[in-house]
């Protein structure tokens, strides 16, 4: 598109004056303004009169001025310098190269001011702001308020216009010191911004460092190693997590912990079993309100993430054959699981009936224990409700309903230990296959066969002791002693819940456990 200046009396266009630049008509509206003055063209009404009472205005916005009508040949955007506004023109064609010497003078009068001069101006800033805060605030918003951008302009064109006027008219003193202590101020405002950006930086560094002291979830975002530390699960697994629970979370405005920090919190107490009194200490916040948050998630992840443990996910025998491990499936073909049982201790109920239920001769404690099964990748995939340490193993696994046709087909192999005398009970109920390393009750001496089959099945139950071993290490809550709330609470005997509080915990840490990766890898 052809480009033509539009001063009247000028026919410079872009075809012909290749030489010359030309610059759109600005659409700041003061800055506009002067433009048009400078311009000077005669406004035409719609039937051609002609209105010298009116300030022409171009309805197109591809309106220009060519280079030719600036002094130094080309538009600035200093509001001091001359070609802020075009001002040569037809009626005045000789450049002005006088405003341009002024200009210049005035920047070097402002760029060799004293030390002197500028510690003066600082120290009465001081002095303006003990006296009157208000109205310097007053002042630093008129000079940096983007809305006024152009009565900045107009000031520094002003005190520009003042210092050109030096040269040729006597200048009070006093106001030439005014101006100059004008300019420091600007100066020392714009020290006073870089400094309070400077301070808000620091800010932020340090509510950095306050939410790692505080144990925020913020201080592991995005490292798997720290968040595996401090919760047992990687930073991406946690992600998903929490997606997945805050679907089923109702947000309150009145709640002092956002709902990830309730769930990190909760991992935090599984992982190190610290206290209550700890994290109430750290957050601020009520023992009771911490309390709660642990329970409210910890029953929507028991609810929510069992189907982490169940049969289902190795019911089809097609799979297990294909994913089995190849030194399990030369000594077992058809394993399917792996069986025991663990204990936990818990404090001595005051109850006499009670504490001897749950004392257990074997580790001469009162404690808890569950049954726990693993298929041949050594995930978890069938875990009891919590029993008194004094039942016997053979007597948690008739009661758990782990002998049933809907977990075992004929033929399935199961590995277990010594006590599990249960191959009848195996063969009878679900046509499935107990093994277990030989007894020597009654028997001098094993036989060759009897100690090459128990050495193979003791090389691949050993399995459940690491699955078992890596559950209370990844989870600490299971290897202390867990109070008689964790077991069970009042709440759930009042509600008459079907699982205890320590079943929750375990069916939870079980399920965890199972996001993380296998004990048992391909080689």
């Amino acid at each position: 598109m052809v480009k033509g200046c539009c001063v009247h009396g000028c026919t410079a266009n872009s075809m012909s004056n290749t030489d010359r630049n030309f610059y759109i008509i600005p659409k700041e509206a003061k800055r506009r303004d002067k433009w048009l003055r400078a311009i000077n063209r005669a406004h035409v009404n719609k039937d051609g009169s002609v209105d010298r009472n009116r300030l022409w205005s171009p309805n197109s916005g591809h309106v220009y001025v060519c280079s030719a009508h600036f002094v130094s040949g080309k538009k600035v955007n200093d509001p001091c310098h001359p070609d802020f506004v075009p001002s040569i023109f037809p009626q005045n064609e000789k450049p002005s190269s006088i405003k341009v010497d002024r200009y210049q003078r005035a920047i070097k009068r402002y760029n060799t001011e004293s030390e002197t001069q500028r510690t003066t101006a600082r120290k009465k800033l001081k002095l303006l702001d003990q006296q009157s805060p208000t109205n310097i605030m007053q002042f630093h918003s008129y000079v940096k308020s983007p809305d006024d951008h152009d009565s900045e302009h107009c000031d520094k064109d002003l005190s520009c216009n003042k210092a050109v006027q030096m040269e040729t008219h006597p200048v009070d003193p006093s106001l030439e010191e005014s101006d100059h202590e004008r300019e420091m101020l600007f100066d020392e405002i714009e020290n006073l911004i870089c400094e309070k950006n400077e301070v808000l930086e620091r800010v932020k560094i340090l509510e950095k460092l306050m939410s790692v002291s505080s144990l925020h979830s913020d201080s592991v975002e995005g490292n798997d190693e720290r968040c595996k530390m401090m919760t047992g699960i990687t930073w991406g697994v946690f992600i998903h997590l929490f997606t997945f629970l805050s679907t089923f979370i109702k947000s309150s405005s009145t709640s002092k912990l956002p709902p990830r920090e309730q769930l990190f919190l909760t991992l935090l107490k599984l992982r190190h079993n610290l206290t209550f009194e700890f994290f109430s200490h750290v957050k601020g916040i009520p023992k009771s309100t911490i309390v709660d948050y642990f329970w409210k998630w910890m029953d929507l992840m028991h609810y929510k993430l069992k189907f982490f443990i169940r049969w289902a996910h190795w019911a089809d025998r097609d799979i297990i054959n294909k994913t089995i491990p190849p030194v399990f499936k030369e000594k077992f073909p058809r394993l399917t699981s792996i069986i025991d049982c663990f204990e936990i201790f818990i404090e001595a109920p005051k109850n006499l009936l009670a504490r001897a239920q749950c004392y257990s001769s074997y580790k001469r404690h009162t404690t808890i224990k569950c049954f726990i099964s693993c298929n041949p990748h050594g995930a978890i995939n069938f875990l009891s409700k919590c029993w008194g340490g004094r039942a016997s193993d053979a007597e948690i696994v008739r009661n758990s309903g782990f002998i049933s046709s809907l977990y075992h087909l004929p033929g399935d192999q199961i590995l277990a230990d010594r006590g599990f005398t249960l191959a009848d009970d195996f063969a009878a109920l679900c046509s499935a296959e107990l093994i277990t390393p030989s007894f020597t009750r009654g028997k001098k001496q094993l036989s060759a066969r009897e100690v090459e089959i128990s050495r193979k099945v003791s090389s691949v139950r050993i399995h459940i002791e690491r699955v078992i071993g890596c559950l209370k290490n990844r989870f600490s809550i299971l290897k202390g002693t867990l109070p008689i709330r964790c077991v069970q609470s009042l709440k759930d005997e009042s509600m008459e819940e079907s699982f205890s509080s320590c079943d929750k915990i375990l069916t939870v840490c079980a399920a965890l456990s199972n996001m993380g990766q296998s004990i048992v890898f391909h080689q």
